[in-house]
């Protein structure tokens, strides 16, 4: 029977691991080893939903807490600067799923020209809003649509506190040796001589994967057929009077994209690219002309893909140490929370005595993850026309699209309907849903065979629609500064269960 967990690293991944064991499985002892050489990759980092909901949900974070602590900012999605309009907004907020009334047409068939200010979350990204202000005061009403921008060595530190008040032993140490018995792996010794030894352990050691990838060499699965990109520049500065923008922006660069991430204190940018398209220099260059305040910058390396099984006996890996895929759509800490729910009602629901069918299961769970997440990326360099770069041209003529094929067939023929969903996609297990293909698809403008679906009066009441949520948005909304200068406040009010 389970008893006792080590987690090997001591970054987001591992911390938020041994937080939900300790909340959901609490006589579980959980020990984490922080590399004593290798510290927190310090950048700064954007989520979906997932992740406000996984903390003050799942992990049951008091929301105030976090907010003073973190300082996270807010956004409502991401702008793409994509494709051949000057840019559109992906939202949390589903608003390809809305119709033109009276006539029910879906309004993707209508969104060519006016999908700024579909519904009124992407009014508020593009009026530079995050809230409507409260009509019974001067404070925010705060929906379940945002993501935060968050630095990562500010929610590591959030983090190991918050551990240790669950009881969590967090030790400082780099592995030496993996000690066997039969197939499971029986105790870790350190390099000091330290032996821990565990029922069960968690591999959170990072692009190293110790366990899953070097000891018991699990193959990876590359998804470079899909994802070309390997490197990343990474920089950025503090903030000087730049307002703080409520989505994070994704843009077209000669060889790849570029994010920027807002954070109350510092906007944070990086390029990602292929090697294979452009030199780390010549990277470097665009970059900063496009960035001329950007200070120091580094180069990370990555490998997009995933290894084919991430439970392997008694281990599970997650985070980095399981796969990687470039954050275009914000995935990396929507990925280790739902790893961390994965595994942790698995061992709760089996008792700590997961049988094979258990285990195959979750394995199947994440790795179908990281796949979906392949395949909606893939899309987004697929039918980019934005420049006609060598590498661009490479991609709209190469990128595999692998599981989406079939939902971007049906797009071609049929336009952005629901009639299959079922059938392209499944719903309960899917991350973006069919509404996010078709968003996608619709903001890059990929032609269908349904176009004439719309009347004239379709696009009339659609366009009146879309300006009276522009509106809307810019004659109340709230900007993120002005929400986060009440929700700092030690006198705001939560609403109790607000993420439950």
């Amino acid at each position: 029977m389970l008893r006792n967990v080590v987690i090997l690293g001591g970054g987001t991944a591992g911390l938020l691991m041994a937080a939900s064991l300790r909340v959901k499985l609490p006589e579980i002892k959980v020990q984490l080893v922080a590399s004593g050489t290798l510290g927190v990759i310090g950048v700064g980092e954007g989520s979906t939903t997932d992740f406000p909901n996984f903390l003050h949900g799942f992990l049951e974070i008091p929301p105030a807490e976090f907010y003073r602590a973190v300082k996270p900012a807010l956004k409502l999605g991401i702008r793409f600067d994509w494709g051949p309009r000057s840019h559109y907004h992906y939202s949390f907020s589903g608003a390809m799923r809305q119709q033109v009334q009276p006539s029910g047409l879906p309004c993707g068939y209508v969104a060519e020209e006016n999908i700024v200010g579909a519904d009124l979350v992407t009014a508020l990204m593009e009026q530079r809003r995050v809230f409507l202000q409260h009509p019974q005061g001067p404070w925010p009403e705060v929906k379940q649509t945002i993501g935060y921008h968050i630095e990562n060595a500010e929610l590591a530190v959030f983090l190991e506190g918050y551990v240790k008040r669950l009881g969590v032993e967090i030790l400082e140490g780099d592995l030496a040796e993996v000690m066997m018995a039969g197939e499971t792996v029986r105790a870790l010794r350190l390099q000091d001589g330290r032996v821990l030894e565990a029922d069960f352990l968690v591999d959170a050691s990072g692009f190293r994967s110790e366990l899953i990838g070097k000891h018991f060499k699990t193959p990876f699965i590359s998804y470079r057929d899909s994802l070309i990109c390997d490197r990343a520049i990474v920089g950025g500065w503090q903030r000087t009077f730049e307002p703080i923008l409520p989505y994070t922006v994704a843009e077209t660069m000669d060889a790849g994209w570029a994010w920027q991430i807002e954070h109350p204190t510092r906007i944070n940018r990086g390029y990602v690219y292929c090697s294979g398209f452009i030199s780390d220099e010549a990277a470097e260059a665009e970059f900063r002309k496009k960035n001329p305040k950007v200070g120091p910058t580094r180069v990370v390396p990555f490998m997009p893909g995933r290894y084919a099984r991430q439970w392997k006996h008694n281990v599970f890996a997650v985070g980095n140490a399981a796969g990687f895929v470039e954050p275009l759509e914000a995935t990396s800490l929507l990925v280790i929370s739902h790893e961390c729910r994965f595994l942790v009602t698995a061992l709760k629901e089996s008792g700590g005595d997961p049988t094979p069918t258990v285990v195959n299961c979750v394995d199947r769970l994440s790795g179908g993850l990281w796949d979906e997440i392949r395949d909606f990326l893939a899309v987004h360099y697929r039918f980019n026309q934005r420049l006609d770069t060598p590498f661009w041209q490479h991609c709209r003529r190469e990128v595999a699209l692998k599981g989406a094929e079939s939902i971007v067939e049906y797009y071609e023929q049929n336009g952005p309907n629901y009639l299959a969903e079922s059938e392209l996609i499944k719903p309960i297990q899917s991350v973006f849903q069919l509404e996010g293909y078709w968003l996608h698809l619709v903001g890059m403008k990929v032609p269908h065979q349904r176009a004439s679906r719309a009347t004239e009066t379709d696009r009339q009441v659609w366009a009146q629609h879309c300006a009276a949520n522009l509106h809307r948005a810019e004659q109340h909304g709230m900007t993120v500064a002005q929400s986060l200068a009440v929700m700092h406040n030690p006198r705001w009010q939560w609403t109790p269960g607000f993420y439950r």
